[in-house]
């Protein structure tokens, strides 16, 4: 059979976004950051769009002043998160009765600018601190070196050795521990760095980590055929020595200040919620480039008034599209607050137990929008209210149901497991089978040991095995 090549015409339906609608649901998905930067680039490059400040200074002002004595006269108590923050933590020995002292963890400085000022006195050639400024990219908030070598030698076309020489000089670098791969070698660093080595510390690093990590101290005192006290010695002096965490007095690499998209605060007895608009600039049309292209018009030098016209109506356009979007996002998203409210009106009255389950769906039916335009609406926005400031998406919680046929937000359940873990017998932890049955007895809430897992690892919670306090 001969293949041939016709033409022909043929009609289909298909759903096609226009440029307009795109630019429409890009400016819906941006967070406060990344809008405020669009909105300043835009004055910069359209002529036909003037900023001016959305409130004269004694209007804010009393918007804020109104603002202020609503949140101070409504509930002054934070999320949950904050309660359990003294549990949460990444390394068995860090422990609340630490006795370092740490610099406040706000700092300015990054550790990547930190570093980068000790490596710039080092004397390196040009291409070995090209290599150690690669490096640096990988490390953590943490200070830990989060991608193995060989993965980092292949994405950067260098060679495994200088690699290795990078890393080396990054471990040189204050604070001592940085650049390690894991919290294991991020101690013996540390120690490395002793002029008096303490007896048993090193073995306890190296030898005996496993057992450390568990302060399993009876099996190493009887391996070492010493006195049991002799290891809790030396496990006291790395616990008040060493720093598990050593980027922790730096200021995150993404050390941003939130800044809410809407607050949320009671007045006359109602929840009620307004956009934060302070430093966002109130858009308008230049009424002098619309007058200009009239003026065109009647211009002799036809070519010349033809170019200037069509690119002074390109950005009237442009311009009148980001209005209008800009218009459209704010009513978005304050329609989803107020729902958000609605639904979750008892969390804002009394805390994190009463996180109502909401799901994108039912929001979406209820303000006859599609789901797709919820979750950009939510994502990357963030509210302020007297109970902390919290991603909208924070709300969104799937269903539990207790013994009763009540439903609850797994969120709430994840109070519970913190709440139980804060009070457990320090020396004897409770297992997560141990806490599922406690939420039973206690929430009559029936869950898995493994879901328990789960919620633990989300909140940063240690198992039991790594929570134990032994002496």
């Amino acid at each position: 059979m001969a293949l041939e090549i016709k033409q022909g015409l043929k009609t289909t339906q298909k759903i096609s976004l226009s440029a307009e609608l795109k630019h429409s649901i890009t400016i819906l998905t941006l967070g406060r950051y990344e809008l405020e930067k669009l909105i300043t680039d835009e004055l910069e490059k359209n002529p036909c769009l003037i900023g001016i400040p959305k409130y004269d200074e004694q209007e804010y002002t009393l918007h804020y002043e109104e603002l202020k004595r609503a949140l101070q006269n409504s509930f002054n108590q934070t999320d949950y998160t904050e309660r359990y923050n003294d549990i949460k933590s990444n390394e068995a020995i860090s422990s609340s009765d630490q006795k370092r002292e740490y610099a406040d963890s706000s700092s300015n400085i990054s550790l990547h600018t930190s570093i980068q000022e000790q490596i710039a006195i080092m004397r390196l050639s040009a291409y070995e601190k090209e290599c150690v400024l690669t490096i640096l990219q990988y490390i953590d908030d943490n200070g830990f070196l989060n991608t193995d070598k060989e993965t980092i030698s292949e994405a950067n076309s260098i060679h495994i050795d200088d690699v290795q020489f990078a890393i080396e000089t990054i471990q040189k670098c204050e604070p001592t521990g940085v650049g390690a791969c894991n919290a294991q070698e991020c101690l013996y660093l540390q120690f490395k760095k002793l002029d008096k080595k303490p007896k048993y510390v090193e073995k306890l690093l190296t030898e005996y980590w496993n057992e450390f990590q568990k302060q399993n101290f009876l099996k190493i005192a009887k391996i070492e055929k010493t006195n049991i006290n002799e290891i809790k010695n030396a496990f006291r002096f790395i616990k008040t020595h060493f720093d598990p965490r050593p980027a922790r007095q730096f200021g995150p690499l993404s050390n941003q200040l939130i800044t809410p998209d809407v607050y949320v605060f009671k007045r006359d007895g109602k929840w009620i919620c307004s956009l934060n608009e302070n430093g966002l600039p109130r858009l308008k049309l230049s009424k002098k480039y619309s007058k200009l292209v009239s003026n065109l018009k009647n211009d002799t030098f036809e070519k010349d008034s033809k170019d200037i016209s069509k690119y002074i109506n390109e950005n009237i356009k442009s311009a009148k599209w980001l209005v209008k979007s800009l218009k459209e996002r704010d009513k978005t998203i304050l329609k989803v607050v107020e729902s958000i409210i609605r639904h979750q009106e008892n969390f804002f009255e009394y805390g994190v137990e009463y996180l109502n389950p909401l799901t994108l769906k039912v929001v979406a039916q209820e303000l006859d929008l599609h789901e797709s335009t919820i979750s950009r609406a939510t994502s990357d926005k963030y509210l302020y209210s007297p109970r902390g400031i919290f991603e909208l998406k924070y709300f969104f919680n799937a269903a539990v149901e207790n013994n009763s046929g009540q439903e609850l937000a797994n969120e709430s359940i994840k109070q519970y497991v913190a709440e139980f873990i804060k009070n457990e017998d320090k020396k004897n932890p409770l297992s997560d089978h141990e806490i599922a049955l406690k939420i039973e007895s206690f929430k009559g809430i029936k869950i898995a040991r493994r879901t328990v897992a789960k919620y633990r690892e989300s909140l940063g919670i240690m198992s039991s095995s790594k929570r134990i306090q032994r002496f």
